[in-house]
């Protein structure tokens, strides 16, 4: 088989391209948005869809992937899908942390402990971690993904040091080889985006690891943020989750001042992490027309 027959096949042409656009840095007419977790338990659609089978399972159909991703878009115009799946199908844990740690943890400290104690055998582990990464994000756009997240949901437990010597450069390796990958395809690029949750201490090395957008969460200020990584990359946040318990009308207020604070362009509204089950699907909405509506006015004046 020919390379250039890796990619997606009838595909119907995009509609809605301002995610896209945004994430490579071009001018947009109002600012994308998406939620981390949009596809989740804080739909009634999405619980009574997950209760007819196991999560592995569920991985495992596309039908109900496909169900599963399109649910969100069918409540709210977002600007971008999550095609529904999870990185716990590459090791049916989830990666080194929970690996390590057997669990969720307030302080990954069985995790951490392997990185003072084991540090060749932790590196050995990250790289095969890595080295089952890359397939795995290449044959996602070869099925028809056109950007890609990567997550370091932990950074915040390691803190600068380990960071920089057990996280960084693997997150600089996954960029550089999965864009290979894609070239050695035959298939185009596609835009990556960083997201290191209590990452702020790197977000000078995040801006320069092969990355078009980085992620930022609710502890950054944007403007401290843009002024630190400069234009070189987009931007993605950063509202806090739990503003989302706020009425419509807070939400709105806190949504013009995260807009006013990122400005018009090189930028994508998202929460600075994912959505909670007990939300109301109600203030997602309001959320979502808010980001919509004051980037309009915004690009106005």
């Amino acid at each position: 088989m020919e390379a250039c027959q890796l990619g997606p096949q009838g595909f119907p042409e995009l509609k809605n391209d301002t995610f896209l656009r945004a994430a490579w840095g071009e001018d947009t007419d109002y600012t994308p948005v998406w939620c981390m977790r949009q596809a989740g338990r804080y739909l009634p659609e999405f619980r009574e869809t997950r209760a007819a089978q196991d999560f592995f399972s569920t991985c495992r159909s596309p039908e109900a992937c496909c169900e599963l991703t399109l649910q969100p878009l069918r409540r709210f115009p977002l600007d971008a899908a999550i095609i529904f799946s999870d990185i716990l199908v590459v090791p049916q844990w989830t990666l080194m942390t929970y690996m390590v740690e057997g669990g969720s943890s307030s302080t990954m400290a069985q995790a951490k402990r392997w990185l003072y104690q084991r540090p060749q055998a932790s590196h050995q582990l990250l790289r095969t971690l890595t080295d089952a990464l890359v397939p795995y994000l290449v044959g996602q756009v070869a099925a028809g993904a056109q950007a890609l997240q990567l997550f370091e949901s932990h950074a915040g437990h390691l803190g600068p040091q380990l960071f920089s010597k057990f996280a960084l450069p693997y997150i600089r390796d996954v960029a550089k080889r999965v864009k290979a990958g894609l070239q050695e395809s035959g298939l185009a690029p596609v835009p990556m985006i960083i997201f290191a949750k209590d990452g702020h201490f790197a977000l000078e090395e995040l801006a320069q690891a092969g990355y078009e957008v980085v992620g930022l969460d609710w502890t950054v200020a944007p403007g401290k943020a843009r002024e630190r990584v400069g234009k070189t990359v987009a931007l993605q946040g950063n509202l806090d989750p739990c503003a989302l318990y706020a009425s419509e009308e807070e939400i709105g207020r806190l949504v013009r001042q995260m807009l006013d604070d990122f400005g018009p362009q090189r930028y994508i509204a998202n929460l600075g992490h994912g959505l909670y089950p007990d939300m109301d699907p109600e203030h997602v909405g309001a959320f979502v027309d808010a980001v919509h509506r004051h980037s309009r006015l915004l690009r106005q004046n």
